[in-house]
């Protein structure tokens, strides 16, 4: 009975697939099919990222009964006098009950040293040192923060910059805990709010990026970091010798989380109070310098790591320019059929957007999303395009 039904439903959907061709054309039939596997490629892209607004760390197994000492690392490369006087007063004033800051200075100023150090009558929880720079033998972060994490007291140990602030006095604390639940804390660090479309742009990017690390960490394919708040036990760290790739001025960040990473050792920190900020940058040219340093890293990725970012694009792209193929050249009811694609991928991809935004409070950005949306690929492809060899920058 069964293979008598499918017989004539297949018979009966050949017919019905003939009377389209018959009516529209083959050409047409194949841009729809292709319009409809692209539109169902998005939406299950999509629909991945929802995986962050629903994740809960409290559901996991703990590893560690109760919350842990931490050490935080900031390296500080030169003297930057409104550090200290802020967004530093911030991180050494923290509510953490059992934490300390590592602050590793790399340069020749003994005055702003000597600042450094003073600070510690007013902070005990301060430990300092200093590494002498010289452009003849120039000091990496990989190299600053090694010496932190050597200095460091505590088994427990999270990275940070000076261009990180957090975003409240419990970010110690909440970061500290996610070491109950993991050997490896990953964060979230967005662009400080300032106004502006610039501002907006920064703050999109990096919640489109961080939206994707995040999700993979989440599903157990950890392969990048903020290196702005991430943390990891020191037994990790000296289990593999260190950092890699000392050649380059970048990695520290993801292509060392993928060294020490597990599918159940990474413990992600969506709490609001988790989260930190950075200073936007200068200029378009200095974010884009900071977006190069980065992307050196990308060929010793994963494959699939590599893949998954363009697969999303290219699948993009080629549904827009299907879409507006048909809407051009096919007859009314399928452009009709096609504008309700559009519409349901638009609908989707706020949602999504709106759902994960709010989770890493960004949730002022979601609007911008379907703006965004367009220019993406775009932008990705002019940064892919113009990445150079090499990146000289030390911080």
């Amino acid at each position: 009975m069964l293979v008598t039904t499918l017989f004539f439903v297949s018979l009966r959907s050949m017919e019905i697939l003939t009377t389209i061709i018959e009516s529209y054309g083959i050409a047409a039939v194949v841009l729809m099919l292709l319009i409809l596997l692209l539109f169902i490629v998005q939406i299950v892209q999509q629909c991945r990222y929802f995986i962050v607004s629903r994740f809960k760390l409290a559901a996991r197994p703990r590893i560690r009964e109760e919350q842990t000492a931490v050490s935080v690392v900031v390296p500080l490369f030169g003297e930057d006098e409104e550090y200290l006087k802020g967004d530093f007063r911030i991180l050494l004033g923290q509510s953490c009950a059992n934490y300390e800051v590592v602050a590793v200075y790399v340069g020749k100023e003994d005055a702003f040293y000597a600042t450094l150090r003073h600070m510690r009558k007013f902070y005990p929880h301060l430990k300092t040192t200093q590494i002498d720079y010289s452009p003849q033998y120039p000091v990496t972060m990989k190299m600053a923060l090694n010496i932190g994490i050597k200095s460091a007291t505590h088994e427990c140990v999270v990275l940070t910059t000076p261009e990180t602030r957090p975003t409240t006095l419990e970010w110690v604390d909440f970061i500290a805990r996610g070491f109950m639940f993991g050997d490896i804390v990953l964060g979230y660090c967005n662009w400080e709010q300032k106004r502006g479309l610039k501002n907006l742009f920064y703050r999109k990017y990096r919640f489109s990026e961080g939206r994707t690390a995040l999700t993979e960490a989440i599903c157990g394919r950890q392969y990048d970091a903020f290196r702005n708040c991430v943390g990891f036990t020191k037994q990790l760290y000296f289990s593999v010798r260190g950092f890699d790739h000392l050649d380059l001025t970048a990695g520290e960040d993801d292509l060392f989380v993928q060294r020490i990473a597990t599918k159940n050792n990474v413990s992600v920190m969506l709490t609001p109070p988790a989260h930190c900020s950075e200073r936007e940058p200068d200029s378009v040219h200095n974010w884009l310098t900071e977006i190069y340093r980065r992307g050196q890293t990308r060929r010793f990725y994963t494959r699939r790591a590599r893949n998954a970012e363009a697969c999303e694009q290219i699948c993009r792209v080629a549904f827009f320019v299907a879409a507006i193929g048909g809407l051009v050249a096919l007859p009314l009811e399928l452009k009709a059929a096609i504008a309700f694609f559009i519409l349901t991928r638009y609908i989707i991809v706020g949602l999504v957007n709106y759902k994960t935004a709010k989770r890493v409070g960004e949730s002022k950005i979601a609007a911008w999303g379907p703006l965004f949306d367009l220019l993406e690929p775009w932008v990705r492809l002019f940064i892919r395009t113009t990445q150079p060899q090499r990146i000289y920058k030390w911080r």
